[in-house]
C-alpha cells in the first residue's frame, strides 16, 4: 500500500516550519509568531533525525525540495549548518524570507551550503510594505534581498557558457517575489511592477489572504 501511495502521490516538497520567531509583526500573519524565545526552535538534530528515519527511506532525496519557513527562518543561527547537512543527504533546499536579516555575508554562507531556491516577500512600495510588515526597515530589507539574488545569478551566468537547461541545473538560484495584495496596494501594482523589474525581478507572484 505504501508503494502505491508513493506512486500516486509522490512527495515533491516538504515544508519545515523551523521557528516561530520573527523579526517583523505582519498584520496578515497566519502563524503564532513573535520575537521572543518562549517557544524554542526545533533542534536541527531532531529535524534531521525525522528526515533520516521517516522520509529518506521512502523517497529519492534529489527529487524532494525541502522548504524552510517560519516565522522568519533567518532568526535561526544554524541555517548554514542545516543546509550543509541536507546537501550531504542529497536534498535540494529552499527558503521563504522577508529579507530583513539577509546580509551579504549570510547570503554567501547559505549559497555555499546548498540553498537552491528562495521566495522573498514584498508587499508594496515603501510606506505600504512597512505598514503591513510593521517595521520601518522591512522595505529596505526586502529590496536588499532581491538585489543579492539578482547579482548572484548575474555572476553565475557570466561565469558559464552552458545553454539554458533550467536555472537549478546551471547553478543559478531559483527565486521569486511574493506579494500579498490588499486594499492599500491593489491600485499600486503598476508602480510595484516597474520598481521590481528595475531591480531585477522576473518572477512575481500575487496572492491574497482572506480573513
Amino acid at each position: 500500500r505504501r508503494k502505491n501511495l508513493q506512486q500516486l502521490h509522490p512527495l515533491q516538497q516538504l515544508f519545515w516550519e523551523s521557528t516561530l520567531r520573527c523579526n517583523v509583526h505582519c498584520l496578515h500573519c497566519g502563524s503564532d509568531c513573535s520575537s521572543s524565545e518562549v517557544t524554542p526552535d526545533m533542534p536541527a538534530g531532531d529535524f534531521l533525525h525525522v528526515l533520516d528515519k521517516s522520509v529518506t527511506p521512502h523517497v529519492d532525496p534529489h527529487k524532494v525540495l525541502i522548504i524552510i519557513s517560519g516565522g522568519e527562518p533567518l532568526m535561526r543561527k544554524d541555517l548554514a549548518e542545516v543546509g550543509k547537512a541536507l546537501k550531504q543527504r542529497g536534498y535540494p533546499r529552499g527558503m521563504v524570507t522577508n529579507g530583513l536579516a539577509l546580509t551579504p555575508k549570510r547570503f554567501k554562507e547559505l549559497m555555499q551550503n546548498g540553498l537552491r531556491s528562495m521566495a522573498i516577500s514584498f508587499d508594496g512600495m515603501k510606506d505600504n510594505h512597512n505598514w503591513l510588515r510593521q517595521h520601518p526597515l522591512a522595505f529596505d530589507g526586502a529590496t536588499r534581498a532581491i538585489k543579492l539574488a539578482t547579482e548572484y545569478n548575474r555572476m553565475v551566468a557570466a561565469r558559464t557558457s552552458l545553454p539554458s537547461e533550467g536555472e537549478a541545473r546551471r547553478g543559478l538560484l531559483v527565486w521569486d517575489v511574493v506579494t500579498c495584495v490588499n486594499q492599500r496596494t491593489i491600485l499600486q501594482l503598476d508602480e510595484m511592477r516597474e520598481y521590481l523589474w528595475s531591480i531585477g525581478v522576473r518572477n512575481w507572484r500575487l496572492i491574497t489572504i482572506d480573513p
